[in-house]
């Protein structure tokens, strides 16, 4: 059984976007998509493992990056500053 699901909202059954609505507080517009993921618990990565997740991620992040050629560095630290601190709001 997989451990991740995706769907549209505008896909969802009435109780399926309702909970899921439930779960973000807000309303979910038709053309978003939701995924799902779940992770089992486990200890965390050590020494080589650790540092080659760290690079991954890394190189994750710069092909992400690569897609918004247009943005700077400031304009992208502003939005993840932002992100942040709704976070921070959210969580009271």
């Amino acid at each position: 059984m997989p451990d991740f699901s995706v769907h549209r909202a505008s896909e969802l059954g009435r109780d399926e976007r309702l909970l899921f609505e439930r779960w973000l507080g807000r309303e979910l517009a038709a053309d978003e998509t939701i995924s799902v993921n779940a992770w089992r618990p486990h200890d965390a990565p050590r020494g080589e493992r650790m540092e080659a997740l760290r690079r991954e991620i890394v190189a994750q992040a710069h092909e992400i990056g690569s897609r918004a050629p247009e943005m700077s560095a400031e304009e992208a630290d502003e939005l993840v500053a932002e992100a942040q601190a709704a976070i921070r709001s959210s969580r009271g």
